[in-house]
This record gives structure tokens, sequence and C-alpha cells, in this order.
């Protein structure tokens, strides 16, 4: 992905924080100022960028419910797959609730982002794509480090083992996904996620320290 679609995503999501406080909007916002970037850095059209699309299948293991109505199709927020470009994206918007004193469960935060970085590790392997986790997040979330220390603190680096998903699998307050977790321990193998931006959000609305944060996450 180039640069440039990053530096323009800040500038757009900079705008909107100078006319709406992050508390108004939620990670659909986030996602289309970084598909508005991303079609005007490219000049892409709207058809060729996908949304919501299914994973390759070989990236996961199925369930296995026999009891289930329907297919097991897992998607990704984001893919663009034309002529010499080729990533996928998961994002997440980590804030504070909806009042400006209230806390918020950081370790299920922790896990959604671990989830996703499963996720896109092994899209990115099977498909032959590179992925990245985009995420905004405010200062309730920054600095935060899980007491088992799996993970360095947020953000930062991570490199995720098979010991590191089976020690945040057994937190209480949420699971991973056992789809991509059976699949990655079987590669035997860790996924990099290596932070390249982090840059505090500008805006006029913005009240508490806010930074935007990309990940480029591949399966090593």
């Amino acid at each position: 992905m180039k640069q440039e679609v990053i530096t323009r995503f800040k500038e757009l999501f900079d705008n909107r924080c100078d006319l709406y406080p992050l508390l108004n909007f939620g990670e659909d916002s986030v996602r289309y100022d970084f598909f508005f970037a991303a079609s005007e850095v490219y000049k892409l059209k709207p058809w060729q960028i996908q949304l919501e699309y299914a994973m390759n299948k070989e990236a996961y293991n199925l369930r296995g419910n026999v009891n289930s109505k329907r297919k097991e199709k897992p998607m990704l927020d984001l893919i663009i797959h034309e002529k010499n470009i080729n990533f996928c994206v998961e994002f997440a918007l980590f804030r504070q609730n909806s009042n400006d004193d209230g806390s918020i469960n950081v370790t299920e935060r922790t896990i959604k982002m671990t989830n996703d970085m499963l996720r896109l590790a092994l899209e990115g392997h099977y498909s032959k794509r590179e992925a990245y986790f985009v995420c905004v997040a405010d200062d309730k979330m920054l600095g935060h480090q899980l007491r088992s220390k799996a993970l360095g603190q947020f953000p930062s680096d991570y490199d995720i083992t098979s010991t590191t998903v089976n020690t945040i699998s057994k937190l209480t307050c949420g699971e991973l996904d056992a789809r991509f977790m059976s699949k990655f321990i079987s590669h035997k193998s860790k996924i990099k996620a290596k932070l390249i931006y982090n840059e505090e959000v500008i805006g006029e609305k913005i009240k508490i320290e806010t930074r935007l944060l990309v990940w480029k996450v591949s399966l090593i």
C-alpha cells in the first residue's frame, strides 16, 4: 500500500474530527475515510474496492457444525485487488464509551485486535496479498498491556506465536475465533505485526489524546 494512502486518510480523518466529536461516530466512518483516500490515490472506481469481502477458504478451519443452516463465510473489511495493487485491511475504533468519564474494556479490545491480526495474516498468506490493521485509538486504550504480558504495550510491534494465542484464548472477557486460531497454530510459525504508522489525530473536537495507527501484518 502506498504511503500516500495513509497520509491522505489521516488528512480526511483530521478534517472529520474538526467537525464532530469522536463519540458521535463509529467505525464505519473510519472505513469510509480510508475508502475515499484509497480511491483518490489509486484513482479507483467504487466497484474496484471490495467491502465485507469473503476470505480465502484456505485461511481458516471450518467449525464443522452439522446443524448450521448457512455456509461459513468470514469476511474482511476491505480488499483491493487490481493491477499492481493487492492488499486487505481490517479496521478498529478503540475509544471511550458514551461519556467522557466512562471506562472501556481494554482487554476485550486487545482480543479483537488479535483476532483481526490472525485473520489478516492468514488471508495475506493464502491470497498472496499485503495485510494491514488500521486503528484509531484514544487515551483510554493507549499504553494498555495485558497482565500476562502476552503482547507488548499498545501500540507497539507484536510477535504473535502459538503461546501468545493460547494465553489470550484463556481470558474470560472474550475469545479468539477458533477457526483462525487452529489454522494459525497448525502452521507452527508466527505473526509479525509491525507498527508502520503512529500519528496523533488533530481535530478541534478531539478532547483526549487520539492516535491513528497502522500495522503491516504478515505470517512468517
